[in-house]
């Protein structure tokens, strides 16, 4: 079972006028958990990236990352949000 450490979010405005959002959690996971997914950590992060267009049409594109490690789990959901956002 996973547990709930802590939640921040950034946002920002791209160069396009877009506003980007990210909200990282962080948990915890039980050693049964940690053995499956994670052997090297007992902790992961969890972000869910938002872009918002501000202008007509407007969209909105979702995407997420995890990883161990915030900096990565951050990297993965940008790069998905990209992706997401590339068609």
């Amino acid at each position: 079972m996973e547990n709930y450490i802590s939640r921040e979010v950034k946002q920002w405005v791209n160069t396009y006028g877009d506003e980007i959002e990210l909200e990282i959690f962080e948990y915890s996971l039980s050693i049964h958990t940690r053995q499956r997914i994670f052997p090297i950590s007992d902790r992961y992060f969890k972000v869910i990236a938002t872009i918002c267009r501000e202008e007509p049409p407007f969209k909105d594109f979702f995407a997420t990352g995890m990883a161990f490690q915030k900096s990565i789990a951050i990297k993965k959901a940008i790069q998905n949000l990209h992706n997401e956002a590339a068609y």
